[in-house]
């Protein structure tokens, strides 16, 4: 089943021009490569609402989202800047959203664990 689409998404900037259609199926992992200014950012924020594309809608299991507000998709965002949260530790920072979302804190803890395991971070979770 596919998860996250896009499709015909187009978004216009500065003199740039984005166009993507993507599919990413439930479980897929996904990783956006390239140049600085080449949009993945962008493509990142539409995904999750924070810019809308000019043309072109965004569907999460079959659902079209495309006009809905960030915070009712219910998406969240890493950025790749390793310092987002200094002060805290490895666990922290990835508890960070589901302590946000008040998840009782064995959830947090059950999905921490499996998110370490996921990227071989496993270890890692008391170093800053």
């Amino acid at each position: 089943m596919v998860s996250v689409e896009l499709r015909n998404v187009e978004k216009r900037w500065g003199g740039f021009e984005l166009h993507v259609d993507l599919s990413v199926k439930d479980g897929e992992f996904l990783t956006f490569l390239g140049p600085s200014g080449c949009g993945k950012t962008t493509t990142l924020r539409i995904i999750a609402g924070l810019e809308r594309p000019d043309s072109g809608r965004v569907l999460f299991s079959g659902r079209d989202v495309t006009e809905l507000e960030p915070y009712e998709r219910n998406i969240g965002i890493v950025f790749q800047d390793y310092a987002l949260f200094p002060h805290m530790t490895v666990f922290k920072n990835i508890a960070f959203g589901l302590e946000m979302r008040k998840l009782p804190s064995a959830e947090i803890e059950k999905r921490v664990k499996w998110a370490l395991e996921l990227v071989k971070l496993k270890g890692f979770e008391n170093r800053y």
